[in-house]
């Protein structure tokens, strides 16, 4: 039996391609391709698809925030030892490969709540004085100077930049490798030129960052660590 997949038709397209993201499986096709003639192309890659569905499953499960004692939360790549106890007043303090977080004796919500409450409190407090200074850094450098910089709070994307040329920065990219972080800033400065990505914005990263398609393709690893 074939693996279940997420198939794309396209008018445009003349040939079929496979891929595997996030261990689901999208098939593109063009669009006068018989169901029959996709089935047959599915069942020809199966042993890839599953190599590729394991080696994601196991990046998910060394990558997975786990809010409980003993678990684990990434800061700049890291993954960092979770731990929490009780006293007179709540806080987060990094250790060298952990973060202990303190809940006041006067939290009477479940402690896991209060614990991921009180991690993104401090995620994106760090995230105002770090990713907004590493960001004037590289607009410095660049040259691409927005009118505003700030830190959002979303769960589908790392950044924005709006037409006002306003830009908005992930809280999450904190759990990021360094160069990630600045892949995303430089992306979203770059955005400043070009609201879209089409052929000029990509000649500007690759302008500023010869690494650009490399660490775009490393950063479809960490998707999952936008969703707590």
């Amino acid at each position: 039996m074939n693996p279940e997949y997420q198939l794309l038709l396209s008018a445009r397209r003349k040939t079929l391609s496979i891929q595997v993201r996030d261990g689901q499986v999208i098939v593109r096709a063009p669009e006068r391709a018989s169901q029959a003639v996709v089935e047959a192309f599915v069942q020809s890659r199966r042993e890839w698809i599953h190599r590729h569905q394991q080696r994601q499953q196991n990046e998910i499960e060394a990558l997975r925030i786990c809010l409980h004692q003993g678990g684990a939360v990434p800061w700049n790549g890291e993954m960092l030892a979770l731990n929490w106890k009780r006293g007179s007043a709540s806080g987060v303090e990094r250790g060298v490969g952990s973060i202990h977080v303190t809940l006041s004796h006067r939290v009477r919500r479940n402690e896991t709540d209060a614990v991921a409450e009180q991690l993104r409190r401090w995620f994106s407090s760090q995230a105002e004085e770090l990713l907004i200074a590493r960001t004037h850094e590289i607009s410095a450098r660049t040259g691409l100077v927005p009118t505003e910089i700030g830190i959002g709070n979303w769960r589908g994307r790392w950044g924005q930049c709006s037409s006002r040329g306003e830009v908005k920065l992930n809280w999450r990219l904190l759990h990021l490798p360094a160069e990630l972080q600045d892949y995303v800033i430089l992306h979203e400065l770059c955005h400043l030129r070009y609201l879209n990505h089409g052929p000029s914005f990509h000649a500007l990263m690759l302008q500023h960052c010869k690494e650009h398609r490399n660490l775009y393709r490393k950063m479809q690893r960490y998707t999952s660590w936008l969703r707590w």
